[in-house]
């Protein structure tokens, strides 16, 4: 699935809080939700396969950059 067709689907619901939001890049283009196991309905941009959670959230950069920030400040 094409970027622009993860952003429309997304597009089309509310996109979770970003106050709680959390990732880490595992790969070029895989990004890890690292949110204390989110259920599937709880939000519309996790992406569940396997044990792994991954973010498909349109700002998962900036929530990637917020998250490396925070692990900077607590050491």
């Amino acid at each position: 699935m094409s970027d622009s067709l993860r952003h429309e689907k997304h597009d089309e619901r509310p996109l979770p809080d970003p106050a709680i939001c959390r990732a880490q890049r595992v790969l070029p283009g895989l990004i890890e939700c690292l949110v204390t196991k989110p259920k599937p309905h709880q939000c519309p941009c996790a992406t569940f396969f396997g044990n792994g959670i991954f973010c498909e959230n349109p700002d998962r950069e900036a929530i990637i950059a917020r998250t490396n920030a925070e692990r900077k400040t607590q050491g």
